[in-house]
């Protein structure tokens, strides 16, 4: 498996960072590339990113979104549009759209304002809800996908994804401190939590370092990655607060980053 983040940053606009997405590519020998790519979340501006990793937008297989905050959707509407009218988007079978409940409402919403533009075409496209109290994993080999619904909007989920190997990595999503999370998150070999917010700054419904640390103390992770960072982050001290919470290792994210597992 490899993760790649795309986006490490969040709604304000940054020369260093794009908005949130991330990339999970596993292997697939029945796939056409050698993998199975699976997009988490897609800010504005994600499709360029994801050429700039060298995948083409047709080559995603499964996209996932934590919540329907805009710079977590913001390529959505432009990824349909996409799939319908460019002809390079060319694949054996449709891709998979999965969101919690009230993912047909938003999508509802944006036909009334975009009009057949953003209509799905069945053979490329195919939408999915995924209940907030879904208590079995959903296979879609070679992957098992686990959710867990949390406090950050009525349509937040994490996402636990799991290789056939048994390697699972956990992408929190926005969030404020869960136990729920943490014991979701129990030995996970990569737990990507968003940090927003410098120790002195706190936001509700976000974390600080010294929340992520607490979360990241209980699951123990093999690596923590802390991500969806606010700019002020970049001039503040992240490590030290998290570092009295949880002394394993860790990684402050940057686009474009890879990590093998």
């Amino acid at each position: 498996m490899e993760l790649i983040i795309l986006g490490s940053g969040t709604c304000v606009p940054s020369l260093r960072r794009s908005g949130p997405a991330s990339l999970i590519r596993v292997e697939d020998k029945g796939n056409k590339d050698g993998y199975f790519n699976i997009l988490i979340d897609s800010s504005a501006g994600t499709l360029r990113q994801l050429l700039r990793v060298n995948i083409d937008y047709s080559q995603i297989d499964l996209i996932l979104y934590t919540h329907f905050h805009p710079d977590h959707i913001g390529e959505l509407v432009p990824y349909i549009f996409a799939t319908k009218y460019a002809p390079e988007f060319n694949r054996q079978y449709p891709v998979h759209i999965m969101a919690s409940e009230g993912f047909f409402g938003l999508m509802d919403g944006l036909k009334r304002a975009f009009g057949k533009w953003v209509e799905p075409m069945p053979d490329k496209v195919i939408l999915e809800e995924i209940p907030r109290d879904m208590a079995a994993a959903i296979q879609l080999p070679p992957v098992t996908i686990s959710t867990l619904p949390h406090n950050h909007t009525p349509h937040s989920l994490a996402y636990k994804i799991t290789g056939e190997g048994g390697k699972a990595i956990v992408i929190s999503g926005d969030t404020g401190f869960s136990e729920e999370l943490a014991g979701f998150s129990r030995d996970a070999d990569v737990l990507v939590l968003e940090c927003s917010r410098p120790q002195n700054k706190p936001v509700e419904g976000h974390l600080t370092p010294k929340e992520a640390g607490r979360i990241a103390h209980i699951a123990s992770p093999s690596l923590l990655v802390l991500t969806h960072f606010y700019p002020d982050c970049d001039k503040a001290d992240l490590t030290a607060p998290l570092m009295s919470e949880y002394k394993g290792k860790f990684i402050m994210a940057e686009d474009l980053m890879s990590i093998n597992i």
